[in-house]
């Protein structure tokens, strides 16, 4: 696991934006979990959110 994925999950799992559960989603499908990046709600998890995408985009040789 590169270290950008491994900062990403520390960041959802430290927001709360991964919940697990029956969710009901906008296209009414049911689903076992529901992934919010709303959660993320400060500038500096804002920062280190761009900071794995931006990661992922340069190690995919995008």
């Amino acid at each position: 696991m590169h270290a950008y994925q491994h900062d990403f999950i520390a960041l959802a799992h430290r927001a709360g934006v991964l919940r697990f559960g029956s969710f009901t989603l906008k296209s009414g499908r049911q689903s076992p979990y529901f992934f919010n990046l709303g959660q993320i709600a400060t500038g500096a998890g804002l920062a280190r959110l761009g900071a794995a995408y931006a990661a992922c985009i340069e190690a995919s040789g995008v």
